[in-house]
């Protein structure tokens, strides 16, 4: 492949010593011809008397011995370990190899630590070394000798004290280049001789011949980044690979060094010679070292000259680190070559009008696509104002996705160029990018170009959807092809657009209710959100059943709907998505359109509430639609409050019956009700889930609010014609309806917010669901303000006998109802009279709050409860004299316990015990007595009694346990309060506390503390 193009794209400036900027470095002047390596953030040269030298960045030189006797011939640094390979020689011009560990410094002498030193193995002369290649790992060096022979060193070069020496080639051509080729297991080794190019395997111990001709010293390199050997021949640089020759770039001219920098092949020319001169071991016998030399740079992937110039002391050495290139000069001059900016690189090329070179090296420079769509963009346009519009469609076409379609289409909008127009178009299309206005535009492309095959295989033989699929029917719709318009919306299964051919144009509601239910939970879901209220309003009872269906999770799958004309359908790939729908369904529902059987589909029903607006108009549908789904969905057992017994509300009933469970809602004990229930209805029973509970409720509210709401009023009712048969029927509808809310407050499964049920029984009027609900509440006051307040003295009584042992408040209100108006106390007198005994017979109230409840008002008079007052006060003065003998005895009993404890402080005790309490026997010495008149043989006592006596202990341990009980209790206030609120008659409670003196205790630990 020949490289035509040159350009320059790097730019040459000359490296100045930075300690004097008027001359070059000084290191670089005394150096070897070629032995310089780089890596790892330095370079590293070595010059004629066998010291290398270290370069970082700013020139600072770090230099150490290597060889003391003789001279360094090749230097390899490491990438991916901070190792320096030295080969070099010592005495008797043997060939030693050195490894340095740059990270490690000598401490015995300047320099990096020498790790390990090998001698390459000769039998008989030694050969100088000509070439060198070692592995990463260290696992392997070969050593190429100008005698033809590779040694191959394996072992653990860092580790192993002794290693493996192995001749792998000999032969009588020099060896000239050495590469490792890295694999898996094992290594290839690459061997370029003056005349062959050979592969090693290290595994197999196999040679195989890569090709017959060689490369001279110098022109074999191994290219680190493709591990493709790369040598350079007068004609042209050939690659290969362990598969043989790849391809070759011609080059004419002779070359004495090639390098790799990146992707760029650095090449070294000698000046031209005559051609009778002979090469001998790569080296050009009429060539000075001082003559002009050429240097020219390769971009082997884009495959053109990218820099090229001459130096006129000759190329000394070639080194590639911190992103430039180095070039010295035999006599000392250094030149850095530095790479251009890929923009400025770009900038050149397309001012040369190379857009293709411009776009493959944005490519291989990583651009993204939309820079790189920015070159196609200019490479088109530069074409169309050629007047080459087919090729200038080409690349525009290459931009589909990252260039404005618009910037093409009005390029295109002549009519001469209208084909271009539609190739543009359906491209468009083809890589799912058109909009509504590009499906419009290539429809109307078609009809002007009158191509009606091109326009059916557009809408009815294209399998695959490369166009809007709404845009076309929609434009199917408009030219009144409703027909065609069904056919695509069938085809590709875009079931919203069916539905809405069929609901809007074609009004044809019962195939569309049909299609609903063929097509699953999912589509239906969706759909009946968008038609439902449409449908409802042409076929309530089919709709309200298919949503009883879909909230019940028992909505199967038809047969799937099938286009009659073209062929068959293929997996959908529409605009229209389910996005809307419900997302129990998207993340359980698995089905597929196209089955043909009546599948039952498992899937989490969407929640009734989505679907409730769509009942505005229809309330008694809703009731119907709510009372099957929550049967289907929270079935309960037989007799329960709701479930299956729900009816619809055309379904007939006994009005007899309402009555009847009125009666026996309210015959049940007040102690059946849940003692916690204040705000919620009831208690979850089985497993449910908390969303699942949110919908019941939800649905249980909804029906709440439609029981309680009366039916709207006909026509004839507003004009007060109502027939007397049509009057019974709806006051037995509401008797029904009385009846399931009734039912619905009694469910025991639901946890409803009794609040809100109590706000809608207030706006409806229904007093028997607001003492239903008082009742559960324990809200017993607010029952009995209610029958006040309806004037109904027969269940005010009712109430008080019913709750009254629950509330004491109620007989207060009670009795300032009675004496609220004279009228009442007439009527109510015996009432009153028996709630004045049932108190004093209870002690219920004090009788200063019967005084002050019955004289909120001037009814009542004096002489009504003179009896009461009497009794009460006979009754008090009792208990009066009762608690005063009490007292009176507690007072004597303790002055006669502190009399005996001053008579034990104060008196001596005289024992004249003489039998020992224990055992009986008469009392002899040694004996124990106590203060408490008892007596013991010491032998009788055991050694836990020694300071107590056995009689006397287990009433005096008691004492004590209730004394440290009582101090314990002291700090306990949580059990106090708890006592005080659990007690009848508080009182009391702090009366024993007073009494046990656990009060005492708490001053004392409280001033303690």
């Amino acid at each position: 492949m020949a490289l035509q193009r040159q350009f320059n794209f790097f730019d040459k400036a000359e490296v100045k010593d930075p300690e004097d900027p008027s001359k070059s470095p000084e290191i670089f002047k005394s150096i070897e011809p070629k032995v310089a390596t780089s890596g790892r953030g330095h370079m590293v040269v070595a010059d004629r008397s066998g010291i290398v030298h270290i370069i970082d960045k700013g020139l600072q030189v770090e230099s150490f011995l290597a060889y003391e006797s003789g001279r360094v011939t090749h230097i390899k640094q490491l990438r991916q370990r901070n190792i320096l390979v030295t080969v070099g020689e010592e005495d008797d011009e043997v060939q030693v190899i050195k490894l340095w560990d740059l990270d490690k410094p000598d401490r015995n002498k300047p320099g990096p630590t020498l790790e390990r030193s090998i001698r390459v193995q000769q039998s008989g002369n030694a050969f100088p070394v000509s070439a060198l290649a070692v592995l990463e790992n260290l696992s392997q060096i070969a050593v190429g000798l100008a005698n033809g022979t590779v040694v191959l060193i394996s072992g653990d070069l860092m580790r192993e004290r002794t290693t493996a020496q192995k001749i792998v080639h000999q032969n009588d051509e020099p060896i000239t280049g050495l590469g490792f080729k890295e694999q898996q297991r094992g290594a290839f080794l690459y061997i370029a001789t003056t005349a062959k190019v050979l592969l090693y395997n290290t595994v197999y111990k196999s040679t195989q011949t890569l090709d017959e001709q060689g490369g001279a010293l110098g022109c074999a390199v191994l290219n680190d980044n493709t591990q493709e050997l790369a040598i350079a021949r007068d004609e042209a640089i050939y690659f290969y690979s362990p598969d043989g020759r790849g391809p070759a770039y011609a080059f004419d001219g002779p070359k004495t060094f090639i390098s790799f920098y990146k992707s760029y092949l650095v090449l070294v020319s000698p000046p031209a010679i005559p051609s009778h001169a002979s090469r001998t071991f790569g080296v050009k016998e009429t060539v000075s070292a001082n003559d002009t030399t050429k240097l020219t740079i390769i971009d082997t992937v884009n495959k053109f000259t990218a820099y090229s110039a001459t130096f006129a002391q000759g190329i000394c050495s070639v080194i590639c680190e911190w992103g430039s290139i180095y070039i010295v000069e035999n006599g000392g001059r250094v030149y850095r070559l530095d790479e251009m900016d890929t923009s400025t690189k770009l900038d050149v090329l397309f001012k040369k009008n190379m857009y293709l070179l411009a776009i493959n090296l944005a490519h291989n420079q990583k651009y993204d696509d939309a820079s790189i769509s920015d070159i196609i963009k200019k490479y088109g346009d530069h074409l169309y104002n050629k007047g080459d519009y087919d090729g200038a469609m080409g690349q525009y076409v290459r931009t589909i996705g990252r260039l404005e379609p618009s910037y093409v289409i009005r390029k295109f909008l002549d009519a001469q160029r209208i084909y271009n127009l539609t190739s543009y178009l359906q491209e468009l299309h083809s890589s799912g990018l058109a909009n509504a206005d590009h499906t419009t535009l290539l429809l109307n492309c078609y009809t002007k170009l009158k191509d009606v095959k091109r326009l059916d295989e557009f809408i009815k033989t294209d399998t695959d959807l490369t166009f809007d699929l709404e845009t076309a029917i929609q434009v199917c719709r408009q030219a009144g092809y409703h027909e065609h318009a069904v056919y695509l919306a069938e085809k590709f299964e875009e079931h919203d657009l069916y539905l809405t051919v069929q609901i809007d144009d074609v009004k044809q509601y019962d195939k569309a209710l049909a299609y609903m239910r063929r097509l699953g939970p999912i589509e239906a879901d969706k759909n009946l959100q968008k038609y439902g209220k449409v449908l409802l309003t042409h076929l309530p009872e089919q709709t309200t059943q298919l949503l009883v269906d879909l909230c019940s999770a028992k909505l199967t799958r038809g047969p799937s709907p099938s286009p009659t004309p073209g062929n068959a359908s293929p997996a959908p790939h529409g605009n229209a998505s389910s996005a809307t729908a419900s997302p129990k369904l998207n993340q359980q529902a698995t089905f597929s359109p196209k089955g043909r059987h009546h599948d039952h589909v498992k899937y989490a029903p969407p929640s009734p509430r989505t679907f409730m607006s769509l009942f505005v108009d229809l309330p008694s549908y809703l009731i119907t639609f709510l009372e099957k789904v929550s049967a289907n969905r929270w079935p309960v057992a037989s007799g329960s409050a709701t479930g299956a017994t729900l009816k619809s509300p055309t379904t007939g009933v006994r009005p007899s019956s309402v009555h009847s469970n009125v009666s026996n809602a309210y015959g049940r004990k007040v102690g059946d009700f849940n003692d916690k229930a204040s705000t919620s209805g009831g208690s979850k029973v089985g497993p449910s889930t908390d969303q699942d509970m949110e919908e019941r409720k939800a649905v249980w509210n909804t029906l709440l609010e439609l029981y309680l709401a009366d039916p709207p009023r006909t026509e004839s009712e507003l004009k007060g014609s109502m027939m007397v048969a049509e009057m019974n029927r709806r006051n037995k509808e509401r008797l029904i309806k009385k009846e399931k809310c009734l039912k619905l407050l009694n469910d025991t499964e639901v946890p409803y917010d009794t609040n809100h049920a109590l706000v809608l029984c207030h706006m409806a009027g229904f007093d028997e669901g607001i003492v239903f609900l008082y009742e559960r509440m324990k809200m017993y006051t607010d029952i009995l303000r209610l029958w006040i307040g309806r004037d109904e003295t027969t269940k005010v009584m009712e109430c008080l006998r019913k709750y009254g042992p629950l509330e004491p408040s109620l007989y207060p209100l009670t009795l300032s109802y009675f004496s609220s108006s004279p009228e009442r106390l007439s009527s109510a007198t015996t009432d009153l009279l028996k709630v004045l005994d049932h108190i004093d017979q209870q002690d219920l109230l004090p009788p200063l709050q019967v005084v002050q409840a019955l004289s909120q008002t001037s009814v009542a008079t004096i002489g009504m409860i003179k009896k009461y007052i009497g009794q009460r006060i006979e009754t008090e003065r009792k208990d009066r004299i009762e608690d005063q003998k009490q007292i009176e005895s507690y007072r004597q009993e303790s002055e006669k316990k502190r009399r005996e404890i001053e008579d034990l402080k104060t008196t001596a005790r005289i024992f004249q015990v003489t039998k020992c309490s224990a055992c009986g026997g008469s009392l002899d010495l040694p004996s124990v007595h106590f203060l408490c008149r008892h007596s013991y043989h010491q032998r009788c006592l055991s050694d836990s009694a020694d300071r107590e006596c056995p009689k006397c202990m287990v009433e005096q341990r008691t004492v004590a346990d209730i004394r440290r009980m009582q101090e314990a209790n002291a700090e306990r206030h949580d059990l106090f309060l708890s006592e005080l609120e659990d007690a009848d008659d508080g009182f009391e409670v702090i009366a024993k506390y007073f009494g046990n003196n656990t009060m005492a205790f708490a001053r004392l630990i409280d001033s303690s503390n």
